[in-house]
């Protein structure tokens, strides 16, 4: 019998198949819808909309102190990463040159669960040195699951209920913020990456401490897990078969629309190798895994500093596991 599952999820060059029937899990008639990422969220959390969606981490990672509202549990696909050095920005004019001089300055951030920004502080904290609770934090947007933010951060809430990231382009280009930490590239003109060469320092982030960045997962409801436990498998294979196939592009990269994209992924293999977007728990990725989970207890995003065996259900999966 075919089990019908819907699926929230961006389609990503490496999840397409999915989308377009090149990939189908065994023994699933799978379902997919795409939101913006705030909006797949929060339909997830607040009512459970889909039987498997696309989550941000640091929302997970708050989900967890309580299991009986939200019922769901992460398997161990990640189809979002990114590293999050080049994405902090420091207005032209606001006394930062490097990251000691954000200490007493304004920074913008979409909330304090962005899993982005849960990276962005916990890196500059170990890697630099920077006390995070001497900036003064200003949260566009509320947040999607309530967090106790321990009082040793200074956060102020804006609760803007259009766009968010928009709001704080506008702030920063009024001078009313003295930088931004986004989930994406900034398109304003008086303010510049904290890190010049950022792709070279997170070349050397990543050399030195083997982390890519996990943003998302995909997590499953309890309901469907506790009536369905195979399921974990074929989902996971299907999306490890999607990936494999969204990588030939790396193969042929004359169809990529960049003008030196065949130095870019010969760059990306030689520093990442053949498949840096791996999923399962591998060693890698539980280090990465532990390393965010620190983070946002640390910063009151998570309750407790939850082990990577309380995250993702395996008992069904046919997989290495590090931990």
């Amino acid at each position: 019998m075919t089990l019908d599952l819907s699926l929230a999820c961006h389609d990503y060059a490496w999840t397409q198949p999915l989308w377009d029937g090149r990939v189908e899990p065994e023994g699933v008639a799978l379902s997919t819808v795409n939101y913006p990422n705030p909006v797949r969220f929060s339909r997830m959390v607040r009512n459970r909309e889909f039987d498997a969606c696309e989550l941000s981490m640091g929302t997970y990672l708050a989900t967890r102190a309580n299991t009986d509202r939200f019922p769901f549990t992460a398997i161990p696909v990640f189809p979002f990463r990114k590293f999050r050095h080049a994405y902090m920005y420091a207005r032209r004019g606001s006394g930062i040159e490097d990251v000691s001089d954000l200490a007493g300055k304004r920074v913008g951030i979409v909330n304090w669960q962005t899993t982005t920004g849960i990276w962005q502080r916990g890196t500059l904290r170990d890697r630099y040195g920077l006390d995070t609770t001497e900036i003064e934090w200003v949260a566009g947007g509320s947040e999607i699951v309530d967090v106790e933010v321990p009082d040793a951060y200074d956060v102020t809430y804006l609760d803007h209920q259009g766009s968010t990231i928009g709001l704080l382009e506008d702030l920063i280009e009024r001078g009313e913020i003295d930088g931004i930490f986004h989930p994406v590239d900034s398109g304003v003109a008086n303010a510049d990456r904290l890190f010049d060469d950022a792709k070279t320092v997170e070349q050397t982030y990543y050399r030195e401490t083997g982390i890519f960045p996990i943003m998302h997962a995909i997590v499953l409801r309890d309901d469907v897990l506790e009536d369905h436990p195979w399921v974990v498998q074929p989902l996971f294979d299907a999306f490890e078969r999607a990936k494999e196939i969204g990588l030939t592009a790396l193969d042929r990269p004359r169809e990529l629309p960049l003008v030196w994209a065949d130095v870019y992924a010969d760059e990306q293999r030689e520093v990442l190798g053949e498949d840096p977007w791996e999923y399962g728990l591998t060693e890698d990725n539980v280090a990465t895994i532990e390393t965010l989970a620190e983070y946002a207890h640390e910063q009151g995003v998570a309750a407790e500093r939850y082990g990577v065996d309380e995250l993702f259900a395996t008992d069904h999966l046919d997989t290495d596991y590090y931990a």
